[in-house]
């Protein structure tokens, strides 16, 4: 199988169409897209209710409740029907990427086809994204990721840019096989995954050194819909992974999970409010950073960033911890999480107090990811990608907590001071 961000692709469909119709799709869309809701609310078209229902649908919807599966249920032929529906595109190729509770397919054009959709072709193809059940509600979140796109791309940020669709919008609400999903064309970002190239120190640093200069551009980034947007990966949301833990069948993890849930809570989730806050990417991990080979041909520089859809406005300590959990996993060494903070700290000066917090945030996060891959993979065995984590998170949160957790600070105080006053970085 060949692979893209270190994920399989699975090739669905290889054809060339000549496009032999006449192609105006622009006013049936408006219309769909305007259509007043079902009484279910899964209707084809916009899926927003009034004020009231809206905000009844944040509160009682918003996060992702045990039983639930919001995983889209879409068939290769849907796919290539969305893409000559909403696009135009004629496909040549089209590859499924898996994901976590999305689905996304990699997209090359028909070069034998004109598509006068689409203003600026993107050589490299596209990625479309549909929207799992639960996100889809939520189009003003889904509003504000494309604008945040948009806004970084300006900002010298690489980022797949949104492309509208025919009728000028950079999103729909489709109703597949029952279930309405909001499906969007964003452009491929080409490039290595993090997670594909050699761990070095180097890489740690520049990756510290990026996500300061992403926070730094997204400081004065504001959209309404993130005022109250909340999903269950926010760190804030920690103490909702209790509902899931009995997906984790060893009662020794089980109930290591629930003491650095309490942890958390009485040590960080206490003392948010003095934190400070700001629009974060909140998910950057090995995944989601494109890597280029550096001029030397030996090194790796990091690209560009992807996936904007754990976004919110959080504590920027959290976007932190974050990441620092992610890069720790990568190198398999938790001391060289030193040196991804002496990048960030290089960029973004961050407080004694504030470090201070960290190790508790890289637990939680931990205990975020081992538990919900299990439960969504208890739903979806056959998606190994969602067990990425496991093998090194339970060694890395045992290792944590167990043994170096009264040390962490000073070890990767030590460590990223010994990489900083290195003669060669």
């Amino acid at each position: 199988m060949e692979q893209w961000n270190n994920v399989e692709l699975t090739n669905m469909s290889k054809k060339s169409y000549t496009l032999n119709h006449a192609y105006n799709m622009a006013e049936k869309l408006n219309k769909e897209n305007n259509a007043a809701p079902t009484s279910n609310g899964s209707g084809s078209g916009s899926i927003k209710g009034n004020d009231s229902v809206q905000a009844k649908d944040q509160t009682d919807s918003s996060v992702l409740k045990p039983g639930s599966d919001v995983r889209p249920k879409v068939e290769p032929e849907d796919v290539e029907n969305l893409l000559r529906r909403l696009y135009g595109i004629t496909v040549s190729e089209v590859k499924e990427i898996l994901a976590y509770d999305d689905r996304n397919f990699l997209i090359h054009e028909d070069s034998n086809v004109k598509n006068p959709l689409i203003v600026s072709h993107c050589p490299h193809g596209y990625i479309l994204k549909i929207m799992n059940s639960l996100d889809s509600k939520k189009e003003d979140v889904v509003d504000a990721q494309n604008q945040v796109m948009l806004y970084l791309s300006k900002q010298q940020i690489k980022c797949p840019r949104p492309i509208a669709n025919a009728s000028g919008k950079y999103y729909s609400v489709e109703k597949l096989n029952g279930t309405a999903h909001v499906v969007r064309l964003l452009e491929f970002v080409p490039g290595q995954i993090f997670r594909d190239v050699p761990i070095t120190n180097y890489l740690l640093f520049q990756s510290g050194e990026y996500l300061a200069k992403l926070d730094r551009a997204l400081k004065d980034f504001t959209h309404e819909a993130y005022e109250t947007h909340t999903t269950t990966w926010m760190l804030q949301n920690v103490p909702a992974v209790r509902e899931f833990l009995f997906a984790v069948k060893d009662q020794e993890r089980k109930a290591l999970c629930e003491e650095v849930i309490d942890a958390f809570e009485s040590k960080v989730l206490s003392v948010v409010p003095t934190l400070d806050h700001q629009i974060i990417h909140g998910d950057f991990n090995e995944s989601n950073i494109v890597i280029e080979t550096a001029p030397n041909q030996t090194d790796h520089n990091i690209k560009g960033v992807i996936d904007f859809g754990d976004m919110s406005k959080s504590p920027l300590l959290f976007e932190i911890g974050i990441a620092l959990t992610y890069m720790t996993l990568e190198a398999k060494d938790l001391a060289s999480g030193g040196i991804f903070l002496a990048g960030y700290t290089s960029i973004k000066p961050v407080s004694s107090t504030e470090l201070g917090y960290l190790k508790y945030c890289v637990a939680a996060r931990l205990v975020q990811s081992l538990v919900l891959g299990l439960y969504t993979h208890s739903l979806h065995p056959t998606n190994d990608y969602l067990l990425s984590t496991q093998h090194e998170g339970w060694k890395l949160l045992e290792k944590l907590w167990k043994d170096s957790f009264d040390s962490v600070d000073e070890l990767w105080s030590t460590t990223g001071h010994q990489y900083l006053t290195q003669s060669n970085k």
